[in-house]
């Protein structure tokens, strides 16, 4: 594969009509891929079909079990014979070679009648198990379609990158074509062709090092996606808006100015902050079995049912039945099951801690997401300002070039200033985008 990579693109460097067909890839489409590719998602959604059979066996135990048991044996009884005295008369036991066939056959059954409804509470808590595993597979879901987010968006701030440089490296070239006009005519000197050969050059090589940053971050998104890296991707996505205005850049700011109705937004939507409640949730399940435990006893239901012969064609002449009840009651068990209950009430103070301590955690990560978002934006409108002074720059230095006012490393400075502010604008505006679904994802508003 990598040797008819290799030889495809050599053949596209000799003949420029043949290209290598990229996949095109949508974000979602990158997304749904990354979560089929994750192990750990598909090792979640095991662990879920396991839980759900756990559940299910738990409930099966408020049902009466029922078993069927069957049995056959021989028994041999052997003696030489003997004699015995009583009362000093002499008694002769014959000899004995003796088989003796036994069949068996029957039915029992148990059910827990009760026992402080503590079975009921185990399914219950089979049933919180089995939520925590929903909210851990969610979690996961969550968290690998930000990382994708992350990583696509990245590829595409830096395509935009590699765009800016391209048209810089022709506008030094096309300069470099006005000189040597201006050369040819006897306006300039050699000088001033070689300074702008080094500019082409350098601008060469800022193309080329930003490909290699564009190429890099494609790996990282294929990487994210759990796929081969040398899939050849084009990012496509027509959902995803480009170019926005500062009005509508303004108005995506307003609407994460009120941080405190998005902290209610997260609390209500955030899988971590769930995977919190429900950990609190489960443990007071725990401790409601376990302090059952201390104060109820266990009351059992039992019946049997059985036939017993000799022969099998009598075994229905003989027959035994019999139930009752049995009861438990712990009265003392070395403290063990009070420790217990006492554990499970701490435990459930512990997981209210570190939900008071997720909340902190919510309101700090909320409020530096919308500080870099309120950043990114006035950036974006400082670097708006500076890039129309230094096209006006660059014009100025260009038109004073040409009638002979100005030298080139004016323009040359002034083109170079203005590519890197025109730099700065693009990675700006994508970080303003990416800081948008920073607080989506800290809302728990991410749509994927």
């Amino acid at each position: 594969m990598t040797r008819i990579l290799i030889y495809l693109a050599v053949l596209s460097m000799l003949l420029p009509g043949i290209t290598i067909s990229q996949e095109k890839l949508k974000l979602s489409e990158a997304i749904n891929i990354a979560l089929e590719n994750n192990t750990t998602v598909s090792s979640l959604r095991k662990s879920l079909q396991i839980q759900e059979l756990s559940t299910s066996s738990t409930r099966g135990q408020l049902y009466p079990d029922l078993s069927l048991n069957a049995g056959w044996t021989r028994n041999n009884t052997f003696s030489d014979g003997t004699v015995r005295f009583e009362n000093g008369a002499p008694i002769i036991i014959p000899a004995q070679d003796s088989w003796i066939n036994s069949f068996r056959l029957g039915l029992s059954t148990q059910v827990t009648i009760f026992d402080g409804f503590k079975n009921y509470s185990r399914v219950d808590l089979q049933k919180q198990n089995e939520q925590t595993v929903r909210i851990d597979l969610d979690k996961q879901m969550y968290d690998i379609a930000f990382s994708v987010n992350t990583a696509y968006f990245d590829v595409l701030k830096k395509e935009k990158v590699v765009g800016a440089n391209e048209e810089n490296l022709k506008d030094s070239q096309l300069q470099l074509e006005r000189i040597n006009e201006f050369l040819n005519v006897g306006k300039r000197t050699i000088a001033d062709v070689y300074r702008q050969d080094v500019q082409v050059a350098q601008n060469e090589l800022a193309l080329e090092r930003s490909k290699n940053e564009l190429n890099k971050s494609k790996v990282d998104l294929l990487r994210a996606m759990n796929v081969s890296v040398d899939r050849e991707i084009a990012l496509e996505d027509q959902s995803i808006r480009t170019e926005l205005s500062e009005a509508e850049i303004k108005m995506i700011l307003e609407r994460y100015t009120n941080t405190d109705q998005l902290y209610n937004q997260a609390v209500q939507k955030r899988y971590d902050y769930k995977a919190g409640i429900q950990q609190i949730n489960t443990s007071k399940k725990i401790y409601e079995i376990d302090n059952k435990a201390v104060y109820w006893p266990s009351i059992l239901g039992f019946a049997n049912y059985s036939l017993n012969s000799a022969n099998l064609g009598d075994i229905t002449k003989s027959r035994s039945f019999n139930f009752g009840f049995s009861m438990n009651y712990p009265i003392f068990q070395g403290f063990n099951l009070s420790n217990k209950a006492q554990s499970s009430e701490i435990a459930i103070k512990q997981k209210q801690d570190n939900l008071r301590l997720l909340e902190i955690q919510i309101k700090s990560e909320i409020r530096k997401a919308y500080y870099d978002l309120e950043t990114q934006f006035k950036q974006i409108e400082i670097l708006q300002r500076n890039i129309k002074s230094a096209e006006q720059d660059k014009l100025l230095s260009e038109e004073n070039y040409r009638v002979g006012f100005g030298i080139l490393l004016d323009v040359q400075t002034a083109s170079v200033k203005l590519n890197l502010l025109k730099i700065d604008l693009i990675r700006a505006y994508y970080d303003f985008l990416l800081a948008e679904r920073q607080i989506q994802y800290y809302t728990g508003g991410l749509q994927y």
